[in-house]
């Protein structure tokens, strides 16, 4: 009687379990949309992201990073009271939004007319220091995109860089909608709007804020796949032995 019973207890999985098996552990849906950081053959951890995800963090983070160091560099002119004689004092974030992207190329006015030489009325606008935080982060950005982003085609290398370029050129728009200045107000005609330093959204400076993010951040995703380009490049090796 044990035994029967054990027997009956012991039996294996049905047939239609078995079949149905392999096809829900097989479905290549399962594993596509996750994500997180994974190790490569070399020891160097990847960040498993889309790449049009990994471009727009990608952008926003740069644009971040370049405002922040543009608005310590403009602390360091407001320490040293250059904005101090003017009769409305401008808010710091305001001249680190004209600095930033004036150092992108684009053209600062004051009443429609370009600042000569990026001289406001009560000082420096721009200088060779801030013109180079953008080339610095920018090609540092592209760098990391293509260093820890596995990026195995071509298309999903410009779908990175695509949308990094577009994040950081959408919010440069916005700061430059944002960013104005009026130095000086009209004392006989107080009511009337003074005249204002501001960058004009326009064809050329959307051309110029997004030609060279997409210079200097193709610039370092070119140097971060130099390495893994020569890899396919053949090594022809001569044999000097010779046959006496």
């Amino acid at each position: 009687m044990s035994d029967e019973r054990r027997l009956e207890y012991d039996k294996g999985p049905a047939l239609e379990d078995e079949e149905r098996a392999p096809e829900e552990n097989d479905d290549p849906d399962t594993d596509e949309g996750s994500e997180g950081t994974e190790p490569t053959g070399d020891g160097r951890l990847i960040v498993a992201l889309a790449p049009w995800k990994a471009g727009t963090l990608s952008g926003v983070g740069a644009f971040a990073l370049v405002f922040a160091a543009t608005y310590q560099l403009v602390g360091a002119m407001f320490a040293t009271g250059m904005f101090a004689r003017a009769e409305n004092e401008p808010s710091q974030w305001a001249i680190a939004g004209l600095t930033m992207l004036g150092s992108h190329g684009a053209t600062i006015e004051e009443n429609g007319e370009p600042i000569q030489g990026a001289y406001a009325p009560t000082g420096l606008l721009t200088s060779h220091v801030s013109a180079l935080l953008p080339v610095v982060i920018l090609a540092l950005v592209g760098y990391l995109l293509v260093r820890y982003v596995p990026l195995e085609t071509v298309k999903d290398a410009g779908f990175a860089i695509g949308t990094t370029v577009a994040s950081y050129a959408v919010l440069a728009t916005v700061l430059a909608l944002l960013a104005t200045w009026a130095p000086e107000a009209d004392e006989f005609a107080p009511e009337a709007e003074p005249d204002a330093i501001a960058v004009t959204v326009d064809a050329s400076m959307l051309f110029s804020t997004t030609f060279s993010v997409l210079l200097f951040v193709t610039f370092g995703a070119a140097v971060a796949a130099l390495p893994r380009l020569l890899e396919y490049v053949p090594v022809e090796t001569t044999n000097t032995d010779t046959t006496s």
